[in-house]
């Protein structure tokens, strides 16, 4: 899993409408960054525009976006790292382990499994094998194909009613469940991560709702 940095950043951005919008950044990572943007989370990876906002670069403590023809730098700034101490919903911390990944307890339908943070991976993933555990019927789900270290197989597209990780639960959670038994464990993706703020500092992750 690549190193990365989440911060909080806010810039005002003078539209030609006159009308003020606010971008935030709230996870940045070498190639992508995560923003809100009129209530809104856009994931987007560099040279990616969504909702107006392209992204021209990004690193682990920057992100520089191009809007209206105007191009910004969100840079890392302490008085607003400061200003995250206060989270005003649940908070998980999550400590790094000894390879230097993220594991968290999650609970899936009301049954628990252990699973790897993975920012790269577009979906909450899993084996059909740990489906199973899960008790999650993924035969009706849209089917697909995906690629593993043993080949092409199939894969099945759902949603998990409900997900829970500490204290932050989500609903209709999109995942992806894979044919045999790769991965061998359990993907926490983005489809949960990008509905909450992110940051990492001095081996622990902070999930915020």
């Amino acid at each position: 899993m690549k190193s990365f940095t989440f911060i909080i950043l806010s810039f005002s951005l003078l539209y030609t409408s006159q009308l003020w919008a606010q971008v935030t950044a709230v996870g940045l990572m070498p190639g992508m960054a995560i923003l809100e943007h009129e209530g809104s989370r856009l994931i987007l990876k560099q040279g990616q525009t969504k909702q107006g906002i392209h992204l021209l670069e990004a690193g682990s403590d920057f992100a520089i976006i191009e809007i209206n023809g105007r191009e910004i730098e969100l840079e890392l700034g302490a008085s607003v790292a400061d200003g995250y101490a206060e989270p005003s919903g649940a908070q998980v911390r999550i400590t790094r382990s000894d390879n230097g990944q993220y594991f968290t307890p999650a609970n899936i339908n009301g049954r628990s499994i252990n699973m790897l943070v993975d920012t790269g991976a577009t979906h909450v993933a899993m084996s059909e094998e740990h489906a199973q555990q899960l008790g999650i019927d993924y035969s009706k789900g849209t089917r697909g194909r995906a690629s593993t270290a043993g080949g092409i197989v199939n894969s099945y597209k759902v949603q998990l009613n409900k997900m829970q990780v500490g204290g932050i639960t989500r609903y209709n959670v999109d995942a992806t469940i894979i044919q045999g038994s790769f991965p061998a464990i359990p993907l926490l993706g983005m489809s949960f991560l990008n509905q909450l703020s992110m940051r990492e500092e001095q081996g622990i992750l902070m999930l915020s709702d």
